[in-house]
């Protein structure tokens, strides 16, 4: 998926679009841009767009995560909407059948050499010549991001080890695990060279010119490695992150294998502190429209994070320590937004469930990491008026959350933030109104997910599912029938279901800026960042909901 540019003209006119967007009526469809290939942000959170809804910046909040410090001018909240009635909630066991289509969809996206056990038959295997063979395609192309890789294992390495109750309730331990080694496995290999990693193989030039199987894609498929000449903090903060959290999930099951990843996890860490600066910035003729970042502080402190938890080095934690304060200066204040660009509570989660488990004298900061999750990431997400005071998040009249200044991917920071709510709760006391408040919160958004407003946004699940996934392989018809062009432009539904695949949703500001068109890359793509916190959230649902932790 492509993401817009990083600099400040591009973001502060995107914040001035995002105004003029939350103005326009809830009934406006959001049409994508003209033509066949995707053009535009993924994911990407610009400071510029942190800085207009950061109560630090009206005098609001302490930027270290502290109260109110006063009110301050706040930005023009978007219209009053009309609330819909309360929605259901669905059941544990509808949170445990979920979570199988959507690791399922994970193998509906691998590269290489498939195994006989691919539960998606329609798939072959393809791109055995790639520099890299292996790995996961990003989305609904075929492009390999070694990021939104790392940042999708990191996330389902993560559910596996601190929701491993709800992973094995729902009997997907071994899919969960599974997902993450293919991921990992690939990681490695891109970076097995010293001082070398494969950051993406495919142009996207190239590569979104094309339409149809991933086995009969032909010709060359370009590789960009980054050397340790090339600032790359951001890309190998969230690999070494990735592969440290597996390194703890294949720690009792496969030691030779735990201990490769986490001496390659240390090394990219040290490589990434060592020499900072933005992977985007460094490679020469780099596309900045495909996953280039706006900060790395973030992803070296989740790095800083993950290497103490695994080794339980105090040196660890004082460094995320160091890397949280960064941050703060990186983003002007607290970024309560994630995604592949932007992990900051993320972190503060893991490393305030440290302080539980070691002592917080161990965890430098740990107060500050408490107090901002309990405080202003959590009352961000849950009161969502769209003004300054909850950073900018809103909700739509059917209630999903969202950065009002986000037109893409809206379901993903919501579960995303669902994942991070869930895994700060189980921290908590039983009896807490916190926890209560953060699992509210986590299921109001897995529920909209699932069709609570009137449709299911996940593919060949529940009422009114996405039929017509903006994904080149769904759309092929069964073979010996071509596959090209032909099938995108098809009003039909996608001949083949990919179970679990979660799409974007709505663009807002209404929930029926969402439209189920092939070629609407905005609200009806889908992604591996995408379906990770959401597969995570899942898990830790049906955890939280068993019958001993009510």
């Amino acid at each position: 998926m492509y993401m817009r540019a990083r600099d400040a003209v591009q973001a502060v006119a995107l914040l001035v679009l995002c105004f003029a967007a939350m103005q326009a009526s809830a009934d406006a469809a959001v049409a994508p841009a003209a033509g066949r290939r995707r053009r535009g942000s993924s994911g990407g959170v610009p400071q510029a767009v942190l800085a207009a809804f950061n109560p630090a910046s009206h005098g609001g909040v302490d930027a270290a995560g502290g109260g109110n410090t006063g009110t301050g001018s706040r930005p023009r909240p978007p219209p009053p909407m009309r609330r819909q009635a309360p929605p259901r909630s669905f059941s544990r066991s509808a949170y445990a059948t979920v979570l199988d289509r959507s690791l399922r969809f994970y193998e509906a996206q691998r590269s290489g050499q498939l195994p006989a056990n691919n539960r998606v038959r329609w798939r072959r295997s393809a791109h055995l010549t790639d520099a890299v063979p292996g790995g996961y395609y990003d989305a609904g192309d075929y492009i390999k991001h070694s990021l939104t890789t790392a940042q999708a294992s990191l996330f389902l390495a993560w559910a596996a080890l601190d929701f491993g109750t709800g992973m094995a309730t729902a009997r997907q331990t071994a899919a969960a695990m599974a997902a993450v080694k293919w991921a990992t496995d690939y990681l490695l290999n891109c970076s097995a060279t010293p001082n070398q990693i494969v950051g993406l193989i495919g142009d996207p030039d190239v590569d979104h010119d094309y339409w149809g199987r991933p086995d009969e894609y032909t010709g060359p498929r370009r590789a960009y490695v980054w050397t340790r000449a090339m600032p790359a903090s951001d890309l190998l903060g969230m690999t070494s992150a990735a592969m440290t959290s597996a390194s703890l999930l294949f720690r009792k099951s496969n030691v030779s294998y735990a201990d490769q990843l986490l001496r390659k996890a240390t090394e990219l860490y040290s490589w990434g502190a060592a020499v900072q600066g933005l992977y985007s910035e460094s490679y020469p003729g780099y596309d900045s429209s495909l996953y280039a970042t706006n900060r790395y502080c973030d992803k070296l402190l989740l790095a800083a994070a993950w290497l103490g938890r695994a080794t339980g080095n105090a040196t660890y934690f004082g460094e995320a320590r160091q890397w949280w304060l960064a941050a703060l200066e990186e983003d002007g204040g607290p970024n309560v937004f994630v995604s592949w660009d932007s992990v900051a509570p993320a972190a503060a989660e893991l490393l305030t469930g440290q302080a539980a488990r070691l002592g917080a004298a161990r965890v430098p900061g740990a107060a500050a990491y408490g107090s901002f999750l309990d405080g202003a990431f959590l009352k961000s997400w849950s009161v969502a008026d769209g003004t300054s005071s909850s950073y900018g998040v809103t909700q739509t009249p059917g209630g999903l959350r969202r950065p009002v200044w986000s037109r893409w991917g809206n379901t993903r920071y919501s579960c995303n933030a669902a994942f991070v709510a869930l895994l700060r709760a189980v921290q908590l006391s039983h009896t807490s109104q916190t926890r209560r408040s953060y699992v509210a919160f986590a299921r109001s958004q897995l529920d909209y997910a699932l069709g609570s407003a009137g449709r299911s946004f996940v593919v060949g699940w529940g009422a009114r599912p996405p039929l017509r996934a903006h994904h080149p392989g769904a759309s092929c018809p069964g073979r010996p029938q071509p596959c090209g062009w032909d099938a995108f432009d098809s009003p039909a539904p996608n001949p083949l279901v990919l179970h679990g695949a979660l799409v974007a949703g709505p663009a807002g500001p209404g929930d029926d800026t969402y439209r189920d068109k092939r070629d609407d890359y905005v609200t009806n793509e889908v992604a591996i960042d995408y379906n990770s916190g959401f597969s995570g959230a899942l898990a830790g649902m049906v955890q939280v909901l068993a019958p001993a932790a009510s």
